[in-house]
């Protein structure tokens, strides 16, 4: 979904990168609370650390996920709890958030995740630009469900505007 998303955008206006979870050493957050104090960064060394500079950079961040048991992967999950310094450093003020959700029942399955997300990026003040779910239960059904296809265009064209 995120690689029909991204080229639907104009390549010399919008650059991205892909970060994938799967395989990346992630702990979870342990509420040391270090992230509260003094620079208000995390200081649990692991990959984080290089999903945070590429955060740091970004003027969208984009989430992708199956639907599994009706939210996120475990590995986003990780993600999501070590996103805590930006709820004190604000270095999140302003970006768009998008999300990108393949289940395998479709959107019926998506809505608590959507509202999760949407309740984290108020809290991080991320700007909600939308999101998109599709029916897909293996790897390349999404290109078959053509609501999401249009979605993903439509998403694309308000990202451009």
């Amino acid at each position: 979904m995120i690689q029909k998303f991204v080229k639907h955008l104009d390549s010399e206006k919008f650059t991205h990168e892909t970060v994938f979870l799967h395989g990346a050493n992630i702990n979870p957050c342990n509420d040391c609370r270090a992230c509260k104090l003094g620079e208000l960064l995390c200081t649990v060394k692991d990959d984080m650390q290089l999903v945070y500079n590429k955060i740091d950079v970004a003027n969208i961040l984009i989430f992708g996920t199956p639907i599994y048991w009706y939210t996120t992967t475990s590995q986003i999950k990780l993600l999501i709890d070590r996103l805590r310094p930006y709820y004190k450093n604000e270095k999140l003020k302003g970006k768009k958030a998008i999300l990108f959700l393949p289940a395998g029942s479709g959107s019926g399955d998506c809505d608590l995740t959507i509202e999760m997300f949407k309740r984290i990026f108020k809290t991080l003040q991320l700007e909600y630009a939308g999101a998109v779910t599709a029916e897909a239960y293996d790897e390349g059904d999404v290109v078959k469900d053509e609501k999401a296809m249009q979605e993903i265009r439509d998403l694309a064209d308000r990202v451009r505007a």
